[in-house]
């Protein structure tokens, strides 16, 4: 073979290697170029003014804080909204997966105090396995990242601190619907009690009904807005005491003594009779 042959073949086998490997480099880019990417674009933690969760749950940032909007704008809790805000920031995605779909999407969208958009990202279901995983989409492919980001659902007690008295402790279970009429919520007859929050032990907690088709029962606490769903027995100590079992007929026979004595009219009291003992039968003139 000449050395121009063997220079030809030379040449092809290298532009033959050159197609193959950048052949090889395009098929494998998407996972190598996105393994270990952040899932969202990079975003200042402090401009973020405002959360939306699918459209389900919203939390704003006012003067007077954050708020859950979308939940009967209660205070939302600063400090997880930051662990999940950070979580989202600092997820990666841990590999690319191919030819699968978002079964459900939530978009969340964190936008500053003018309402620019600072990042944008879909999340979908967790992994079926590992449960702590998640897939997402980064941009149009679908990857699965680390952390399932719970915070991001339709629940948004997630951003909430749901304990409202320390002494006793109370943890709410739900907002109860603000349509609820007063009679409905029995706090016109209701238990007023003193409750500890946070060192202070003159906040007043009132006790209402319990729940319509349930053993909770709702619950105000300084004569805010907010009615509580609170479960019964982290309340029984506030509530009056019933009667021992032993002493219950007993108050029910005083009271039905001391109802029907207000009834019966006032009478005077009659003079006692004094009795006259008999007349001792007259002795015949025959008997000595």
């Amino acid at each position: 073979m000449s050395n121009r042959s063997l220079g030809i073949l030379v040449g092809a086998a290298a532009v033959l290697c050159a197609a193959a490997y950048f052949t090889s480099g395009s098929r494998s880019s998407p996972s190598s170029r996105l393994a270990g990417e952040k899932l969202a674009e990079e975003f200042d933690l402090a401009k973020v003014a405002s959360v939306d969760i699918g459209g389900k749950v919203r939390l704003v940032a006012g003067t007077n804080g954050w708020a859950v909007s979308t939940y009967q704008d209660y205070p939302a809790d600063i400090v997880k909204i930051r662990e999940n805000l950070l979580r989202l920031k600092d997820a990666k995605v841990g590999q690319v997966v191919r030819g699968r779909e978002l079964r459900e999407k939530t978009e969340v969208v964190l936008r500053d105090d003018a309402g620019a958009e600072l990042a944008k990202v879909t999340l979908g279901d967790r992994h079926e396995k590992w449960g702590r995983g998640r897939y997402a989409l980064k941009g149009d492919t679908t990857v699965l990242v680390g952390d399932a980001l719970d915070g991001f659902g339709p629940d948004p007690k997630d951003w909430l601190e749901t304990k409202i008295v320390d002494d006793p402790y109370v943890s709410f279970r739900e907002l109860a619907d603000p349509a609820l009429t007063e009679e409905e919520l029995g706090f016109a007859t209701g238990v007023v009690a003193k409750v500890t929050i946070a060192g202070d032990t003159n906040r007043v907690a009132t006790i209402g009904n319990v729940v319509k088709g349930g053993s909770d029962r709702y619950m105000k606490l300084d004569g805010k807005k907010w009615v509580f769903v609170v479960p019964s027995y982290s309340v029984d100590k506030l509530l009056p005491k019933p009667p021992p079992e032993e002493k219950k007929e007993e108050a029910r026979e005083e009271a039905a003594e001391s109802a029907e004595k207000e009834a019966a009219p006032d009478r005077a009291e009659e003079p006692a009779k004094v009795e006259t003992p008999a007349a001792a039968p007259e002795k015949s003139a025959a008997e000595p």
